[in-house]
């Protein structure tokens, strides 16, 4: 009983902000409450309105047994994501400034609320968690309320793109096929675009674009081209060797694939470290530098891979060209090195 023990209700989509324009985090019973019963004068079909009257009836019942508690409410952000959990992170320490917790007592109306369990757990421990279920009545004319705000709550932003967002996509595609009399590719259509989506969901191929997109949006759209150029080049060098030769004559087959895969790909690498040269030029890195000696190492890489590509199918041919190459491309990319690391020194001194 000598522990302190914060009893904390989590609103992650911050509905409490929303609806009643607080600020928060909310410390203490008297404003918990106030807030509470504002929240059900406003909103008193809002799940988290119980949890928040949970979290007080806590409160009471540890504070009648004596125990040193606080009751509290912090809250994220309506579109969810990593600044949600930030909020939540920065509203915790700040309810932690104030009330030195030794557990958590954790109150929540549902799954998503407890999404905050993590951030929670790496500032203090948590001592029980309570999710608060709604009793209904069983009738037909309150499933029917029911099932209408489950169909509300798909709005918010937090569900609609998965919801809605997804089923329009595939009825879109239905309704196009049909129209273009392609409906017998419905299952390959379908089947591309719910792998599509997985794949990007179960990555978070998305989150990763958007990271990608604020850091820098030239060096995302030149690394998305060279991607593309690159995936081409090799779709393109198979396949004029597989028309040539066959699987069977695998030495041609592969010098073949190689000095056609060789051009298209250096120039989807080119493009990619172009835009980090690029971005490092306008963020005027001291190591723009390393983007210029790939560039130049590049081409004497495409030369060596066709050099390569002939021995391969013939493997009488004369190794000169290959090893003057090779050590050409070794020369001239260490004196560039050499350059570019004594540069600095010499304008130092």
């Amino acid at each position: 009983m000598e522990k302190n023990i914060l009893v904390l209700n989590v609103d992650k989509d911050n509905d409490i902000g929303r609806i009643l324009g607080l600020s928060t985090p909310i410390i203490g019973r008297e404003k918990v409450l106030s807030v509470a019963i504002s929240f059900a004068l406003k909103n008193p079909e809002d799940s988290d309105v119980n949890s928040i009257f949970e979290a007080i009836k806590v409160y009471d019942e540890l504070i009648k047994e004596n125990y040193k508690c606080e009751v509290a409410i912090i809250t994220g952000l309506p579109e969810g994501g990593y600044k949600s959990d930030i909020k939540i992170l920065s509203e915790l320490e700040e309810v932690l400034k104030n009330f030195k917790a030794d557990g958590v007592i954790f109150i929540s109306d549902g799954v998503t609320d407890e999404q905050a369990l993590p951030i929670i757990q790496s500032k203090v421990p948590i001592i029980s968690v309570k999710r608060v279920f709604v009793q209904q009545e069983k009738s037909v004319e309150e499933t029917y309320v029911l099932f209408y705000r489950y169909l509300k709550k798909l709005t918010e932003p937090e569900y609609s793109k998965t919801f809605l967002g997804i089923p329009g996509l595939i009825l879109f595609t239905i309704t196009i096929l049909y129209f273009l009399n392609l409906i017998n590719y419905l299952a390959i259509s379908l089947g591309t675009i719910v792998s599509i989506i997985l794949i990007v969901k179960g990555f978070n191929i998305d989150k990763i674009i958007r990271d990608a997109w604020k850091e820098s949006p030239i060096r995302l759209i030149t690394s998305i081209i060279g991607i593309i150029i690159s995936s081409i080049a090799i779709y393109r060098g198979i396949n004029i060797a597989l028309m040539e030769t066959s699987l069977e004559n695998l030495q041609s087959f592969v010098g073949l694939a190689l000095s056609n895969i060789i051009d298209l790909f250096i120039i989807g690498i080119a493009i990619y470290f172009t835009g980090r040269l690029i971005v490092k030029y306008l963020e005027e890195s001291q190591k723009i530098w390393h983007e210029i000696v790939i560039l130049v190492a590049l081409l004497f890489i495409r030369q060596i891979v066709i050099e390569i590509s002939t021995i391969i199918i013939n493997p009488k041919a004369s190794l000169i060209p290959l090893l003057f190459v090779s050590g050409l491309g070794v020369l001239v990319c260490g004196f560039l090195v050499i350059i570019f690391s004594i540069r600095p020194i010499f304008f130092r001194k």
